[in-house]
């Protein structure tokens, strides 16, 4: 049995892992994770996940603005990294508290492969359609294993 986090539910199905594909590089503070399931009767499961390993002090806008919760500092993950703006100590154990920031969990259940892809476009500001690199990256390793996620990611139809 699989489970995937949306927001604060968790999604329990049987099925299969299609594909999974993370932003995730050498040096990076925060990434994105796709992962993509096919349950046994037939749905899709696509599930994102935000990581993040950056910690703020208290005075930071950032914890304002991201909603952030105080723990205490030895609660912080160890490959935690201070924020870039407010520059907390290196050593989280040197503040009393800390606002680390979360993993923010997403997932979309859909009877259809088109809301699969429609869910991963984004959008630029002039309102241009367009994947990222983790999102092409996620279809094109599903697309030879599912015949629904093949066809509308290998061919698209522009009204």
């Amino acid at each position: 049995m699989f489970e995937v986090k949306d927001g604060t539910r968790v999604l329990q199905f049987n099925g299969k892992l299609l594909a999974k594909s993370s932003s995730w590089r050498a040096g990076s503070t925060r990434w994105i994770e796709f992962e993509l399931y096919r349950t046994e009767n037939g749905s899709y499961i696509l599930s994102r996940v935000g990581v993040s390993l950056i910690y703020h002090t208290a005075a930071c806008p950032l914890v304002k603005r991201y909603g952030l919760r105080e723990v205490a500092s030895d609660d912080i993950v160890d490959d935690a990294l201070p924020c870039e703006t407010c520059r907390p100590p290196d050593d989280p154990a040197d503040l009393p508290v800390a606002f680390p920031e979360t993993n923010r969990y997403w997932a979309q259940v859909s009877e259809e492969p088109d809301a699969v892809l429609e869910a991963l476009y984004k959008y630029d500001q002039g309102g241009a359609r367009y994947l990222t690199k983790v999102a092409e990256r996620l279809l094109e390793q599903a697309a030879p294993v599912d015949k629904g996620i093949q066809k509308i990611y290998s061919i698209e139809v522009i009204p």
